[in-house]
């Protein structure tokens, strides 16, 4: 019995890590949708230089350029500043994938789900198993206890001692 409780304990704790890389994988899925329009805003925002009107030379144009551009970075940092927990959770949740997928391209978000509702259920049978043998066991051990404490309360059938001479 001890060895199906430990058989089911090491179940209990390999499905329950299974879980909780499914419910990470799930976690930063649903940052990647919450913040991707943020993001894409973001990128769009994302200052771009005219390398022609900077190298221009017309000092005109070079001055409006310049300033062009250092209004859009301002933009930019304004934009990133306010929605930077947004954009580090979008990010994070990008390079996350990037570590994990291994370099494939479409998440398996559907398949993380239906695996997610199986190994619950997986979880919850086993946890009912492992309640069940451990009754079993604490119940197992009780008899065995009680066994041993009536053993050693029966009094021991003692030979009958003979004397000497005195038996005829």
């Amino acid at each position: 019995m001890y060895s199906q409780l430990q058989a089911t304990s090491s179940d209990i704790k390999s499905t329950e890590r299974r879980l909780e890389t499914l419910a990470t994988h799930l976690g930063h899925n649903e940052n990647y949708k919450a913040h991707r329009a943020v993001y894409k805003k973001y990128k769009d925002l994302m200052p771009k230089k005219d390398t022609a009107a900077l190298n221009s030379l017309n000092p005109f144009t070079k001055k409006k350029a310049t300033a062009d551009y250092e209004t859009a970075v301002k933009k930019h940092e304004a934009y990133r500043a306010k929605h930077a927990e947004a954009i580090t959770q979008y990010e994070a949740a990008c390079e996350y994938f990037a570590a994990v997928m291994n370099g494939k391209t479409e998440l398996p978000i559907t398949k993380w789900q239906s695996e997610q509702q199986q190994l619950l259920k997986k979880r919850y049978g086993l946890c009912e198993q492992f309640y069940t043998l451990k009754e079993e066991i604490k119940s197992a051990e009780a008899i065995r206890r009680s066994m041993e404490q009536l053993m050693q309360d029966e009094p021991q059938r003692e030979q009958p001692t003979r004397t000497q001479g005195m038996d005829r």
